[in-house]
């Protein structure tokens, strides 16, 4: 086989009806980068036999990692978040608006239903080449504007790798959520907050991190038996037009505020009939908060990270995504 570019590869995905359980794919995702990879601690046999190099190996365990990076498209991107510890709520009837929201549940689980975390099959096509990855994840989400583009980073974790079968993709029309649709929300923190429109971000950068790592249980298996969740970290970070000090104060006193972003195509409400996404963080503390003059054409900004809390009587955070798509 030649040597083939990037251009050649795709992946694709499928929800798992039992966890760890190859299925061939469903869902065509375009994707950014693709680092998913096999990973394992072989074992090398440090036998005394008059020898000054190790003498034997033998496979050990392994599990699936890496990262996979896209712009945000809710034709597929709300595959990767029932793919997670969430609690999850579906309304509507076309555009569908689901809310995803944080759980105490310690490891990966696979169900039917519409309110159910599942695992994912992800299918990985590089130079011709397929890899199948089972009983993944996200451990990681962090989504960034890039250029005015919403994107994500994905880090999976995942409990095997086999190779399949080629599919034979399917494509839809692009919806990417560009310049034109975001706006970025503050308030009072709260357990709905009301939030009123901040016009002084210069970015922003909204992670989650339920610090996955797989499992390998005794077996007569080397694939990892299930993947173990954390804690979650929640973390807010932008550059802002420094306008004056309440903020900075508020990172002194410890006060704490909500942050939302909305985005949705062409730049709507949420609330209206049009597919989007919602970050949404409701007590986020000021980590830091640094007040730069970096020369003397420059407008003076600050840069702060958030740290995500507890909101007693409500939930940490929210991922609200509308879409045309219908999960049972």
């Amino acid at each position: 086989m030649a040597p083939g570019i990037g251009a050649t590869s795709y992946v694709a995905i499928a929800p798992e009806a039992v966890k760890g359980t190859y299925v061939a794919p469903t869902v065509y995702v375009p994707v950014l980068r693709d680092t998913l990879k096999y990973t394992e601690a072989k074992y090398y046999s440090p036998q005394l036999r008059q020898q000054v190099l190790d003498s034997e190996v033998k496979s050990g365990y392994y599990h699936v990692e890496g990262d996979i990076e896209l712009e945000v498209d809710s034709n597929n991107f709300l595959y990767f978040c029932y793919a997670s510890r969430h609690a999850i709520v579906k309304t509507g009837a076309g555009p569908y608006v689901y809310t995803f929201t944080p759980t105490t549940a310690g490891t990966s689980s696979t169900g039917t239903g519409a309110t159910t975390a599942r695992t994912l099959s992800i299918t990985c096509i590089r130079n011709t080449e397929v890899f199948g990855y089972t009983g993944c994840v996200v451990s990681q989400y962090e989504f960034t504007i890039d250029n005015g583009v919403l994107k994500c980073t994905l880090s999976i974790v995942g409990e095997g790798e086999a190779e399949q079968s080629a599919p034979t993709p399917t494509w839809v029309a692009a919806d990417i959520l560009g310049a034109d649709s975001h706006n970025v929300y503050t308030g009072a923190s709260g357990v709905s907050p009301t939030f009123a429109q901040d016009l002084t971000f210069n970015g922003f950068t909204f992670m989650i991190n339920h610090n996955a790592e797989a499992r390998n249980n005794i077996r007569s298996e080397r694939s990892a038996s299930y993947v173990k969740f954390g804690k979650t970290d929640l973390e807010v970070r932008s550059e802002l037009d420094f306008d004056d000090r309440t903020q900075f104060d508020n990172m002194k006193s410890a006060t704490t505020q909500a942050i939302k972003l909305e985005s949705t195509v062409g730049g709507g409400s949420y609330s209206s009939a049009t597919d989007g996404v919602r970050l949404q963080a409701n007590r986020v503390a000021f980590d830091t908060y640094d007040v730069d003059v970096e020369s003397i054409e420059d407008i003076v900004s600050a840069n702060f990270v958030g740290h995500g809390l507890v909101q007693v009587g409500g939930n940490a955070y929210e991922i609200g995504v509308k879409s045309a798509i219908s999960i049972t």
